[in-house]
């Protein structure tokens, strides 16, 4: 197992590699590039993500523990498989990131901030997604099914697809110019 604690990792590019047994804590990934990589056997405790590109990884018994992310890009992520076992959701906190065909299935959110990144083409499902912060996100069509959307804050939030039969949305904040395409499923007729 090697082990990295404290390290600043900065421009590195791996294209579909296989990074195994390893374990990072504390560090700070800065301008990494992972492309179709493959983790296997590792452990990312507490990281920061700076300006880091992830798309379309593989993971083998690898674990994320409280990552921060900001102004990365992360594409075709499953982050259930990140829990590895665990019941905290993986990541502390996404700013100003672009997620494209991420899947959050059966995770607990539960005030989780979002706040100005782009979710595109992603799918939440049976997520507790209470009082979580989706404000001045663009979340081109996202999708929300069976989730806890209660006091959740969608204001200035575009591109989202939430059906209010499947979702429980009591509470919630939305800007009145999205709230009408909510209603669309039901073809009702709304005039001034």
């Amino acid at each position: 197992m090697y082990d990295y604690n404290g390290q600043n990792i900065s421009d590195r590019i791996k294209n579909r590699e296989v990074i195994a047994d390893c374990q990072f804590a504390d560090c700070t990934f800065e301008n990494c590039r992972f492309d179709d990589c493959t983790f296997e056997n590792c452990t990312f405790s507490e990281c920061k993500f700076i300006k880091c590109s992830i798309t379309n990884m593989r993971t083998e018994n690898t674990e994320f523990k409280f990552a921060v992310f900001v102004k990365c890009t992360l594409v075709g992520i499953n982050w259930l498989k990140l829990q590895n076992g665990s019941v905290a959701f993986p990541v502390e906190k996404f700013e100003k990131c672009y997620l494209k065909y991420n899947e959050f299935d059966k995770m607990n959110l539960k005030k989780f901030d979002f706040m100005q990144s782009n979710i595109v083409d992603c799918a939440f499902a049976n997520c507790n997604l209470c009082e979580s912060n989706f404000s001045d996100c663009d979340l081109k069509n996202t999708q929300f099914y069976n989730c806890n959307l209660k006091k959740a804050d969608f204001r200035n939030a575009t591109g989202y697809d939430i059906n209010l039969a499947e979702n429980r949305v009591k509470g919630a904040v939305f800007s009145s110019r999205e709230a009408v395409r909510l209603l669309s499923p039901f073809e009702i007729k709304i005039v001034d």
